[in-house]
């Protein structure tokens, strides 16, 4: 369980670089908002801008499935103390076995 406690810990990482990159990158290609009192008279070309927004909602929604599968992957905690206590039983029917002479 550690083990997909860390790789669900890694995709909410993963999933909170995938907002700060996708904000950044709408910084980085707004379009400035005109001021008609501070205009000037050089105007800027705009850029190019690559399908961005498509770009970060498919990484976006891939890491939120991946994090459903992982919370989904989880034990349940109603399921745990019957679960534990079907193991002790296993393993102390276990010991008394071996602990039988033959």
């Amino acid at each position: 369980m550690a083990d997909r406690l860390t790789q669900l810990q890694d995709s909410v990482n993963l999933q909170a670089e995938n907002f700060c990159n996708s904000i950044g990158v709408l910084q980085q290609l707004a379009q400035p908002s005109p001021f008609p009192e501070l205009e000037k008279s050089s105007k800027s070309t705009p850029q190019p801008q690559e399908d961005y927004a498509a770009l970060f909602a498919t990484m976006i929604a891939r890491t939120a499935k991946d994090m459903d599968v992982l919370i989904d992957s989880l034990p349940s905690e109603e399921a745990a103390p019957e679960l534990q206590n079907a193991i002790v039983d296993v393993r102390r029917n276990e010991v008394f076995d071996l602990s039988r002479p033959k």
